[in-house]
């Protein structure tokens, strides 16, 4: 299959996220590293979860489900949504072989209050996946039922890419992924394009290609869905807005400094609470 080109909405080139990931299938555990990505992972989430005696978790955009199986083995009760039915069915696949229980739904963002009303110790919404948002107010209601569904103290972990460095430094593509099984090779390509200058300087496009040979022959697929460059000025003024507050933002799961020049992500850690709440966690 060849997509290209498909309109969602002024500027906008791709489908939506829905169908972007239904598309993807089984093929976006082979396209990441996860015992790699969970390991060097592992450290982050275990302090910060053990330090707020974190017992549920409910992962907003949980994909094939594998940090929920991490967050599970670890002894927490454990939920995930995803807008993608495909990425929730392969997350169910997951948790079986894994020999973990974890409750699982699709939905969208914004509508978790209505399936998992809580309250949960922490909400994790991971993998870039706060850039599907493309306005203000949709990103204000998805904060909005991230806050709903959290205890008083509760925290909140986002992480994307770093969006100040990307579009500073018009980077275009990701490293390429390679993988052989079965006597099949397939090779995940991740671009992104940047607007015109006329355009929203904020509008970027997320394409994956996957190659694939079998038999000797090679296929394509390309797939691209639109994204909104969520920069840290904007994410921590929405935070705020949704009444979180102690917001902490890294540049990578060791907690770098989201400033230094080999900053690839953005970790945001924020506390659901008024502002003397949040006070006295930061003191304690």
């Amino acid at each position: 299959m060849v997509r290209r080109g498909e309109s969602n909405g002024p500027g906008r080139a791709g489908v939506d996220a829905r169908e972007f990931y239904d598309e993807l299938g089984g093929d976006y555990d082979r396209m990441v590293s996860w015992q790699a990505r969970l390991a060097r992972e592992d450290a982050f989430f275990t302090a910060l979860f053990d330090g707020i005696a974190a017992r549920s978790v409910l992962d907003a955009a949980c994909g094939t489900g594998m940090h929920l199986i991490a967050f599970a083995r670890g002894g927490r009760q454990c939920a995930g949504a995803d807008i993608s039915p495909a990425m929730i069915e392969q997350a169910r696949r997951n948790a079986a072989a894994a020999g973990v229980k974890v409750d699982l739904a699709a939905a969208p963002f914004g509508g978790l209050a209505a399936v998992f009303p809580g309250p949960f110790d922490a909400v994790t919404c991971l993998g870039n996946s706060l850039p599907h948002l493309l306005d203000d107010a949709a990103l204000a209601a998805c904060l909005s039922d991230f806050a709903a569904v959290l205890r008083p103290g509760g925290v909140l972990v986002i992480q994307d890419r770093n969006y100040d460095r990307l579009l500073r430094e018009r980077q275009r593509f990701m490293p390429l992924t390679a993988r052989a099984e079965g006597g099949e090779e397939t090779l995940f390509l991740r671009i992104t394009d940047f607007p015109r200058a006329d355009a929203d300087p904020e509008s970027v496009t997320f394409t994956i290609v996957t190659l694939r040979k079998r038999g000797g022959a090679w296929t394509q697929a390309v797939q691209s869905t639109p994204l909104r460059a969520l920069r840290r000025a904007t994410l921590e003024s929405a935070l705020r807005a949704a009444g979180f507050g102690a917001i902490e933002v890294y540049g990578s799961y060791a907690r770098g400094p989201y400033g230094a020049p080999d900053a690839a992500d953005l970790v945001a850690v924020a506390r659901r609470g008024p502002p003397a709440s949040v006070a006295r966690w930061r003191a304690g």
